[in-house]
Parts: structure tokens; C-alpha cells; sequence
């Protein structure tokens, strides 16, 4: 067998293997997409609030990897009974710790966004009827807040075009059974 045929099986068996790998995220993205979707929209039936910023900063999440979040402490009344809990947006890396980050400058929207919610601002939040502490801000203008449905079903199409392209390709471009067979002679 030549050179130039082996590395074109070689090729060739790269591209099933990869489009079978982006099948994987696809399902994988598909179930992470049900079962956020689900508790979202679970989240979006429970009774609503007016919340009063008690606190709220651009925290440090954690140390190693250095990151940050939005982190605010809430209170509302159920009834007669103040509650008061946190709600939060998801991290996001320190600036210097990523070449690139979408949308770019996410520290500074954070700290833009806790600087136009000082103490007493109101914000509408949902609370679970079986746990008042439990909170989730109605769908928000923070940075990294609200559904990440919208972003899954992103990746779960790209991961799905990814998959279907890959495997056409391999499909389309698979070596014929007489031409493998001459060259192996």
C-alpha cells in the first residue's frame, strides 16, 4: 500500500470517528438542554416577589482558577415573613486568565450592572413555595444571570450541524471497495 493511500484511510477513519464524537456532545447537549429547560420553566411558575437589594458586588468565586461572579444578598416578603437569601449570576473568569471572552469586558458589565442595583433597588424574583429561601431572579438584564436554555440550544445545534456535516463528508468521500482492494495488492 502506497503512502498517499494509507494517509487517506487515515483521513478517511478521522472523520466517521469525529462526526460520531460530535454526535455524542449532541446528545449530551440535548440532555443537559431538557433537564435545564425543565427546572426553568418550573422556576417560571413559582409565585413572584419584589426583592430589595440588600447587598451586592462582583465577588471572588473562587481563588484557583481565579473567578467571579455576581453575588447579592435579597429580601422579600412571603406573607408576614421577610426572607432574606442570595441570589447570584454564574462565574466568569478573571480577564487575565482568558485570551478572548464573549461577550468581551464581562468584569466590567458585572461591576456596571451591581453599580446600577445599589441597596433598597427593587428586582422581581421567583420563590420556591416549598423552600422561601430558595430564589431565582424573574428573566434579568444580568450579565450572566437569567435561562441558559437559549445558550444550550445553541451548542446542541452546532454540535448537531457539527455531526450531520461530519459524517456527510466521511459518507461522500469513503473510499470505494475496488480501490482499497487494488492498492492493498
Amino acid at each position: 500500500m502506497t503512502e498517499g493511500v494509507r494517509k487517506g484511510q487515515s483521513v478517511w477513519l478521522a472523520l466517521p470517528v469525529l462526526g460520531l464524537l460530535a454526535g455524542l456532545c449532541s446528545i449530551f447537549a440535548l440532555v443537559v438542554s431538557l433537564a435545564e429547560g425543565c427546572q426553568e420553566h418550573a422556576q417560571a411558575q413559582w409565585p413572584e416577589a419584589m426583592a430589595r437589594v440588600q447587598t451586592c458586588g462582583v465577588d471572588i468565586y473562587m481563588q484557583e482558577p481565579e473567578s467571579y461572579w455576581i453575588d447579592c444578598r435579597i429580601s422579600y416578603l412571603v406573607g408576614a415573613e421577610e426572607i432574606v437569601t442570595k441570589v447570584h449570576s454564574r462565574i466568569t473568569p478573571a480577564p487575565r486568565g482568558v485570551i478572548w471572552q464573549y461577550p468581551a469586558m464581562q468584569i466590567g458589565l458585572m461591576q456596571e450592572w451591581v453599580d446600577a442595583h445599589p441597596q433598597g433597588t427593587p428586582v422581581p424574583v421567583h420563590y420556591d413555595p416549598a423552600n422561601h429561601k430558595k430564589a431565582v431572579l424573574v428573566p434579568t438584564d444580568m450579565p450572566l444571570g437569567g435561562p441558559r436554555t437559549p445558550g444550550n440550544l445553541k451548542l446542541l445545534g452546532v454540535a448537531a450541524g457539527s455531526c450531520a456535516l461530519l459524517l456527510a463528508i466521511a459518507r461522500i468521500t469513503r473510499p470505494s471497495g475496488g480501490v482499497l482492494g487494488a492498492a492493498s495488492r
